[in-house]
């Protein structure tokens, strides 16, 4: 005998919960924005050992390593005097070629590229932290925090909510110190850690390392790399905030439980009472959970037929009672 889930009446902390349970499916769904976000991140993943290989093969070619063990020697004799070593992370590469401008004169033009092997790394078209909270999407979403913070409230940054996630995601990545934690074991840290000594100053602009047509193309796509995981990112996020707002618009227009209920089974989604839970949360048109239904759901996506959907669900109710 099917038990009846007990009816009762929907406020907006129950609403926000229910949102929660339907954001946290979309998350995990093997949809197109997701397959876009993971294949960015592992395409990096390939590059970034293969590309550290090559550019300490590039600032050795430039520097050789006896060079660097002579001035260390200075340096331990002479103290400041004996020279400069600093181990980089950052670096620029030039692959210079000869055009000819309007004017018939040939002028040398340096194809200069901007190389960061840091968590802090700002590629073409990226500002702040963006490819850190890219990159660290599961793992802070696993943590409690959101590292959408920006995406989602980068036009309200005086709500604040913004402030208070900020703060606590770039402590998590040790952008910011904590009295509590040992910030040299946060991810930024490790990352800074991988370094390569070279010769001169600390600013990586002031010397620049002449490559060849292949090398610099490695180079460039690894930037690019960087800016298609930020991209994927910004376009997952854009992919489920749009239904989440259209799920809110409609859960506005619901009062009971039981509305929302028949909703999700007609998704296919797992909702029951444990998960509308008080502390659980973080001019309207009146939507049937019929029509909200067919809006919420992608036909063009690869998920899972709607008939395993359902079959999915009443296992996890069976398993629930």
């Amino acid at each position: 005998m099917t038990i009846q889930a007990k009816d009762f009446r929907l406020n907006a902390s129950k609403r926000k919960s229910i949102e929660n349970v339907y954001e946290n499916y979309l998350l995990s769904q093997n949809n197109k924005s997701r397959q876009t976000y993971d294949k960015a991140k592992a395409k990096f993943d390939e590059m970034y050992p293969k590309v550290w290989e090559l550019i300490t093969k590039v600032v050795r070619t430039h520097q050789p390593q006896e060079d660097v063990d002579t001035i260390k020697s200075m340096i331990a004799k002479y103290g400041d005097n004996g020279g400069r070593i600093h181990d980089d992370n950052c670096f620029y590469f030039t692959n210079p070629t000869d055009e000819k401008d309007s004017e018939g004169k040939t002028r040398t033009n340096e194809n200069e590229i901007h190389v960061e092997m840091t968590l802090d790394a700002s590629p073409r078209g990226v500002s702040g932290n963006q490819f850190a909270y890219a990159y660290y999407y599961d793992e802070l979403k696993q943590k409690g925090l959101d590292p959408d913070f920006e995406l989602r409230w980068g036009d309200q940054k005086r709500n604040p909510r913004y402030y208070e996630t900020e703060s606590k995601v770039r402590e998590h990545l040790g952008f910011s110190r904590s009295n509590n934690d040992d910030s040299k074991n946060k991810p930024v840290y490790e990352w800074k850690a991988k370094t390569i000594p070279v010769i001169g100053t600390s600013y990586c602009h002031s010397r620049q390392f002449k490559v060849d047509d292949v090398t610099h193309s490695v180079f460039n796509e690894f930037v690019i790399a960087q800016e298609k995981l930020v991209q994927a990112h910004e376009s997952m996020f854009k992919y489920v905030n749009e239904k989440v707002m259209k799920l809110r618009q409609g859960l506005r227009t619901y009062t009971k439980f039981s509305q929302a209920k028949q909703l999700f089974d007609k998704l296919g989604i797992p909702l029951n009472e444990s998960a509308i839970d008080e502390q659980s949360s973080m001019a309207l048109s009146v939507f049937s959970p019929d029509n909200l239904a067919d809006m919420l759901t992608d036909q063009e996506e690869q998920f899972a037929s709607r008939e395993e959907k359902i079959a999915y669900f009443k296992s996890l109710q069976a398993q629930a009672n």
